[in-house]
């Protein structure tokens, strides 16, 4: 329980991201830069700077803070570089208007149970647990693995949302302690998948296939997106590929563009701006889809 690890938030009384009530523990860091991401603040696996222009007040409490320059008055106007942040925090410690807030802090896998572990009577009540997110919880494997053998040793159930792009190594570790993996799979096609997320689909298909007989319960997830795998076919192909593995279960997760705003804090461009959500009708038509390869489908985590 002495591994530390960076999150960048603590969720609690969710009802999503696997059964009952749960908490949710978000890793920071991720080998996958899916285009499309909703949190994209947890890319980076140190700490960062979250800034809103619109909040701010002007009070420039902010460039006395500032230690590294990154802070500074160019006329009247409060300007902010990137390039000399530190991510110290002490900027988001000043700023009372909440323009400026720092994502990511370091933490114990020991802080992390303590925190879960106070709403055990939820979890008890409603068949919830713990999920870690992100991210990519199996970017930071022992943090991880620490953190699901705290909560089982407590007698919570454990879940871990996965891109699957990390070393079956990592995977291994949090076997013994993880009851149920939810597992993204975004496309079969090796240069479609990379070109909008930078990874190897081979690497996830292979870690895909070894969990499947390792043992716990594992879903998968379809991130439904508009212009990349929307198509009927696509759905086919993956929910074909999951069938053969012998999993019984799919969750399709529509595209909805709900972290558009974050890239804007984070001086970045939102890629998919233009894309339009996943409409009722077509989910019916990709439910049914899947439902004809045999197995269960569900729309939304």
């Amino acid at each position: 329980m002495g591994e530390s690890g960076v999150i960048f938030d603590l969720q609690r009384f969710s009802v999503h991201d696997g059964p009952g009530i749960r908490s949710l523990v978000f890793f920071k860091g991720c080998p996958l830069r899916c285009k499309w991401c909703s949190n994209p603040e947890s890319y980076r696996h140190a700490p960062e700077i979250l800034f809103d222009p619109a909040k701010c007040l002007g009070c420039r409490a902010c460039v006395t803070a500032c230690a590294s320059g990154a802070v500074r008055v160019i006329g009247d106007i409060v300007c902010y570089d990137r390039s000399k942040c530190r991510a110290c925090g002490l900027c988001a410690e000043v700023c009372y208007a909440e323009a400026r807030v720092l994502k990511g802090i370091i933490v114990t896998a020991e802080w992390v149970v303590a925190e879960v572990i106070k709403d055990e009577a939820f979890f008890a009540n409603s068949g919830g647990g713990v999920t870690l997110g992100g991210g990519e919880p199996l970017a930071q494997p022992e943090f991880a693995r620490a953190i699901v053998r705290g909560c089982q040793e407590r007698g919570l159930h454990t879940a871990i949302e996965t891109c699957g792009h990390v070393p079956w190594a990592s995977l291994e570790m949090v076997l013994p302690w993880t009851n149920l993996f939810l597992f993204d799979l975004k496309h079969l096609d090796p240069r479609k998948h990379h070109t909008q997320t930078a990874g190897d689909v081979g690497l996830i298909q292979s870690n895909l296939a070894k969990l499947a007989t390792a043992g716990p319960s594992v879903i998968v997830r379809i991130p439904v997106i508009p212009t990349f795998n929307g198509e009927p076919a696509e759905i086919a192909a993956m929910a074909e590929r999951v069938a053969a593995l012998g999993l019984s279960e799919v969750h399709l997760l529509p595209y909805h563009g709900l972290g558009q705003g974050k890239y804007h804090l984070l001086g970045q461009n939102y890629p998919f701006a233009a894309t339009a959500k996943v409409t009722e009708s077509q989910l019916e038509e990709l439910s049914t889809v899947v439902l004809a390869t045999g197995l269960k489908v569900k729309v939304g985590g």
